[in-house]
């Protein structure tokens, strides 16, 4: 029999040996399953058979209660096409209804075309596309590049010229696969964790870009966003990010950015040939 519950902290093995089972190993689950049964904002559902979690997905609360941000959906591979998935992705929105969240939302792979069906069938639409790009060993990349002046910037220094710039799509920062709108408060709280930098030309914010370290299963990891609007600022802020995975010792290097840059990306010598730019993130969200 199987029965939707919480997650639990003896959940620990199952939810070890789910993510072994999830990009080739490399998955955040092991990660994330003890601040999630930590947070009381995290509504972490499970479906267990047999003594076992075979299944589960997480309900963060954030930007204050408005929104509901669905993660960490999995479904252990030997119980996959079994509608488990459909399942829990019902009951995560219908615990957000019951929370009285204003909306729902969550990326996924943009080729990933069973997950974004499985979205469009519980009411969610896509909201924008934005190209990803993963290197190993960036330490090993030599190449930089630096025409303009790259400055750090705290989040009140940055709240006002962000919300008056075109640079972020409806609004919205995405950072490590996470979506939130660029409020003031949000941004403070994002700052906690992820470092701000910005380039103006004659006193106009024309680049943002943001990132952090953290522990993955291969070791830390630089994860980064770039928000630019034109060819060489792209290619600046990628150059400090290179810089800053490095000076992190950081084993990857994870990062996001409006798609037109991919043709960009392709045309540097360290990035491997095979990647095409086809590799995206899709936003999907529901309002509740």
């Amino acid at each position: 029999m199987r029965h939707i519950r919480f997650l639990r902290e003896t959940d620990r093995d199952d939810i070890l040996e789910i993510a072994k089972h999830t990009w080739e190993g490399h998955d955040y689950l092991p990660y994330s399953f003890e601040s999630w049964l930590k947070d009381k904002n995290s509504h972490t559902a499970a479906i267990e058979q047999d003594g076992h979690v075979i299944a589960l997905a997480n309900l963060r609360v954030i930007e204050d209660g408005k929104t509901g941000w669905m993660e960490g959906l999995r479904v252990h591979p030997d119980h996959r096409g079994m509608g488990l998935a459909k399942a829990l992705t019902n009951h995560v929105v219908q615990n957000a209804a019951e929370l009285r969240l204003e909306r729902i939302r969550y990326t996924t792979a943009t080729d990933n075309l069973e997950s974004l069906r499985l979205g469009e069938s519980v009411g969610m639409s896509r909201r924008f596309n934005l190209g990803v790009y993963w290197h190993e060993k960036p330490d090993e990349i030599l190449w930089r590049y630096s025409t303009e002046d790259i400055a750090s910037i705290e989040a009140d220094e940055l709240i006002p010229s962000l919300l008056e710039s075109e640079l972020l799509p409806l609004g919205i920062i995405v950072l490590d696969w996470k979506a939130m709108d660029a409020a003031p408060d949000a941004l403070k709280k994002l700052g906690q964790t992820a470092r701000f930098w910005v380039t103006r030309r004659n006193d106009v914010l024309n680049a943002f870009s943001l990132g952090f370290s953290r522990m993955a299963a291969g070791g830390p990891q630089w994860i980064f966003t770039i928000y630019a609007m034109d060819d060489a600022l792209f290619l600046n802020h990628l150059s400090h990010h290179v810089a800053m995975a490095s000076e992190n010792e950081c084993n990857t290097l994870f990062g996001a950015f409006h798609e037109h840059y991919t043709r960009v990306l392709k045309g540097l010598d360290w990035v491997s040939s095979e990647y095409d730019g086809d590799w995206a993130l899709t936003l999907l969200e529901r309002v509740l």
